[in-house]
């Protein structure tokens, strides 16, 4: 194996602290692979993950490798485990994870520390049906793919930049069908922090409750933030409650407080909101795996897979999203 040919280039490490046997450098982002013994890799995730949870600093090994990303990789009994590291909110942990072995592993962790678990058997399958040489290289051949088979795209350089490719998308407008919302800070204190777990950011948002921030409640029971123009560009409110059981939503909303970690459940205090006649979106179907970086939201992004639709107001270019396959489908029709 080669690891020149996935990007990476094999890096002498002194380090004695947690003892990494070998160090993979992505010559292209500020991301490090390295192997560690199973000791010392179980003991970290007991320590990120078990003992100190979120309190976790895990910027000392990321300052000791001089990275923002790092995977950990090693064996430990009849499983391959991963432990990866994020301090920006380019990479979410969790996602970077979930995209290296969701389909046949177990993923767990937030945005910046997750770690990963599969079947040494299983991955022996994949490595083989791919013709690599072992482990290692899977993991080096996926991390590249990672970064590489995906677009990145920053919303307001993209609105400003690329506004003929916008107008070529079809229209859309919302079906006339009800949403729901409520204010942050009918949840939560003005000022309070809460995350926001959306089916594009499963890691969840981190949010600060103020007047002028709605979370809406999709179809389904999905949950996402708007601020007040927009809302108000967007919706006609009501006072008819939100009623879980006519809406027939797939799960119940719900927030989650940043300082203690519990749940808030929105649907007994969220009220119906109808879209306004007029208001819509270009839209076009994704063929590659994209991230989009909104505008003002300092690194959160939208993930969108084949199928999934990018979004762009009509009345803003640089406002553009993601919205999953299905629940597109189903409150969207294309119109003038």
């Amino acid at each position: 194996m080669r690891a020149e040919q996935y990007g990476f280039s094999l890096n002498e490490v002194n380090d004695s602290q947690f003892n990494i046997t070998q160090c993979y450098r992505y010559k292209k982002a500020a991301f490090v692979m390295a192997e560690v013994s199973f000791k010392d890799g179980d003991e970290l995730i007991s320590r990120c993950l078990e003992e100190q949870g979120d309190e976790y600093n895990y910027n000392e090994i990321l300052k000791v490798l001089d990275c923002h990303f790092l995977l950990l990789v090693w064996k430990s009994q009849d499983e391959d485990r991963l432990l990866f590291f994020s301090d920006t909110r380019r990479v979410r942990a969790l996602e970077f994870l979930d995209y290296l072995i969701a389909e046949f592993g177990l993923v767990r962790g937030n945005a910046g520390c997750a770690s990963g678990q599969i079947s040494s058997a299983i991955l022996s399958v994949q490595i083989s049906d791919m013709d690599l040489s072992g482990s290692v290289e899977y993991f080096l051949q996926r991390s590249m793919s990672y970064f590489e088979e995906c677009d990145w795209i920053e919303a307001r350089e993209y609105g400003m930049n690329h506004q003929g490719l916008i107008l070529e998308m079809t229209k859309y407008h919302k079906k006339k069908i009800p949403w729901a919302y409520v204010k942050s800070t009918d949840v939560v204190p003005s000022g309070e922090q809460i995350r926001i777990k959306s089916l594009e950011n499963e890691s969840g948002m981190l949010l600060t409750a103020n007047e002028e921030r709605y979370i809406m409640i999709g179809c389904r029971g999905e949950v996402y933030d708007m601020n007040e123009d927009k809302f108000t560009r967007t919706y006609k409110t009501t006072d008819e409650s939100l009623d879980i059981f006519e809406q027939m939503l797939d799960f119940l909303p719900a927030i989650e407080k940043v300082s203690d970690g519990d749940y808030i459940s929105l649907d007994e205090m969220a009220k119906l909101c109808y879209p306004r006649q007029g208001v819509g979106i270009y839209a076009c179907e994704l063929e590659r795996r994209t991230k989009v970086f909104p505008t003002g939201d300092d690194g959160e992004y939208f993930l969108g897979r084949p199928g999934d639709y990018m979004a762009v107001r009509l009345d803003d270019f640089t406002d553009i999203y993601v919205i999953q396959r299905e629940i597109f489908l189903q409150t969207y029709e294309a119109g003038k």
